[in-house]
C-alpha cells in the first residue's frame, strides 16, 4: 500500500533524522573527496528506513514510462534522490545533493530543478517536498548541512504556484 503524504514538518524530521544518522555512521565521507552520488545514496538509505509505503531511488529518470524533462522539454532530469510509489502519480520527494565545493551556479541550478519539481512543473505530477542539501566538505566549511527546504500545498494536486520555501541547518555533531 502507498504511503500517505507528510506535513512539512514531518517531511523535516525525515530527512534531519537521515542526517543524523549519516553524520553518526558515515562522516569519513566528507573527508575523502567522495562523488555526491555516494552522499546520495547513503541518505537515501536512511530516509528509506524512516518511510513506510514509499520507494525511495537515486538519479530515477522516469515519469511513468517515459523520461522526466525540464520544463523546456528538451533537457532530461535525473534527481539525486526521490521517494514516490513508482509507475504512479505519488511523488513525494526530491532531493538534489551539492557539496560546498562546487560552483555557485551549480547550486543555483540544483535549487531551480527542486523549485521546478515541487512548484512549477506542470507537465508530469509534482513533489509534495523538495530540499536542496549542502554538505560540507572542506576543513574550514562549518560542521554543518545547509538544507534548502521547498513545500507546496495539496500533494495530490497536480499544477500549482511556487512551492513554500525555508531553510533549516542540521549539524553533523559526530565529528571524525
Amino acid at each position: 500500500m502507498a504511503g500517505e503524504f507528510l506535513s512539512p514538518e514531518e517531511m523535516r524530521e525525515v530527512v534531519t533524522g537521515a542526517l543524523l544518522d549519516f553524520a553518526e555512521r558515515d562522516m569519513e565521507l566528507l573527508h575523502v573527496g567522495v562523488q555526491e552520488e555516494t552522499l546520495a545514496h547513503r541518505v537515501a538509505v536512511y530516509i528509506e528506513h524512516r518511510l513506510k509505503g514509499w520507494q525511495v531511488d537515486c538519479e530515477y529518470n522516469r515519469n511513468l514510462r517515459v523520461p522526466k524533462m525540464r520544463l523546456d522539454g528538451a533537457n532530461r532530469m535525473r534527481p539525486d534522490i526521490i521517494a514516490h510509489v513508482r509507475n504512479t502519480t505519488r511523488n513525494l520527494l526530491v532531493i538534489e545533493i551539492k557539496k560546498t565545493s562546487h560552483i555557485k551556479k551549480q547550486r543555483e541550478e540544483a535549487r531551480e530543478r527542486v523549485i521546478e519539481m515541487t512548484g512549477r512543473w506542470t507537465s508530469f505530477p509534482r513533489y509534495c517536498h523538495g530540499a536542496v542539501l549542502t554538505f560540507p566538505v572542506r576543513s574550514n566549511d562549518p560542521k554543518k548541512v545547509v538544507c534548502e527546504w521547498f513545500h507546496r500545498d495539496g500533494c495530490t494536486a497536480l499544477t500549482g504556484g511556487a512551492p513554500q520555501t525555508g531553510t533549516l541547518d542540521v549539524p553533523l555533531t559526530n565529528q571524525t
